[in-house]
C-alpha cells in the first residue's frame, strides 16, 4: 500500500477529516441553526479545541446529521428521528470497517481513470477486485489477475 493512501485511510477511519459546521450544513442541507440546537440537545458532538473556537465535526456525525434529516423529511418528529437514525448507525461503521479493510491503493490507469483496488477475493486469492472510476465519475468493478508488487 502506498503512503498516500495510508493517509488517506488513517485521515478518514480514524476521525482526523473534521469539517466546519458552514460545510456540514451544506453538505446535508440542514441549517447552521439546527446543527447547534441539535448538538445542545445532545443528539450530535463536534470536536471543539478550545471554548468559543469553531466547531468541526466528523465523517460520522455528517452520516448522523444526514440520517437524521432523511427521517425528519420522511414525517418523523426530532426524537423519532434520532432514535431511527441511531437504529442505522451500524451503516457509517459498517463503510469505516469497509475502507479500513479493503482500500488498498489507488493507481492510474492508462485512459485516465483512476483504478482503487479493493483487494483479493476470498475464495479465489488469485483474483482481485478493483474499482474504475472514469473522469465522470462513472464506477466500474473489474476482476482482474492480483497483481504482485
Amino acid at each position: 500500500m502506498s503512503a498516500i493512501t495510508e493517509e488517506f485511510r488513517k485521515m478518514f477511519v480514524h476521525e482526523k477529516l473534521l469539517i466546519s459546521m458552514t460545510e456540514l450544513s451544506q453538505a446535508v442541507g440542514v441549517s447552521p441553526s439546527q446543527i447547534r440546537y441539535w448538538e445542545r440537545k445532545g443528539y450530535i458532538v463536534s470536536e471543539q479545541e478550545q471554548q468559543h473556537k469553531n466547531h468541526k465535526y466528523s465523517m460520522t456525525t455528517l452520516v448522523q446529521v444526514a440520517g437524521i434529516k432523511y427521517f425528519l423529511d420522511e414525517g418523523y418528529t426530532l426524537p423519532v428521528a434520532v432514535k431511527k437514525q441511531e437504529e442505522h448507525c451500524d451503516m457509517s461503521r459498517a463503510l469505516k470497517h469497509f475502507i479500513a479493510d479493503r482500500l488498498l491503493d489507488f493507481e492510474k490507469a492508462a485512459d485516465g481513470a483512476t483504478l482503487i483496488n479493493l483487494g483479493a477475493l476470498d475464495d479465489d486469492p488469485q483474483k482481485e477486485i478493483v474499482a474504475k472510476v472514469n473522469g465522470a465519475g462513472h464506477v466500474q468493478l473489474l476482476l482482474r489477475d492480483r497483481q504482485s508488487k
